[in-house]
């Protein structure tokens, strides 16, 4: 199972409800991050594979015993969450794979 060092830094970095960013400021974050060249490229990368990884868990992604971003209801709500603050901001008007 992959890891996605790149996509869990940035949930508990900016994410994270312990950071206490609201959602808003956190995508201006985000959009920071997404400003330099080599990150966007990893992070794409990741974000390719992660939504073609038919074995993640989007709900351990947002709630683990590291950091919590959004305690989803269930797998669908979880993954519908990742793609709102992260698919959508990263490959706007690309449908998910």
């Amino acid at each position: 199972m992959q890891n996605y060092l790149s996509i869990r830094n940035l949930l508990e970095s900016i994410f994270s409800v312990d950071v206490g960013l609201e959602e808003s400021d956190a995508l201006v974050v985000l959009g920071r991050v997404l400003g330099d060249e080599f990150q966007r490229g990893e992070i794409e990368k990741e974000l390719c594979q992660l939504f073609r990884d038919r074995y993640v868990s989007w709900m351990e992604l947002l709630d683990n015993e590291s950091y919590v971003v959004y305690p989803a209801d269930d797998e669908d709500d979880a993954k519908a969450y990742m793609v709102k603050i992260l698919w959508d901001r990263v490959f706007p008007n690309t449908p998910v794979p």
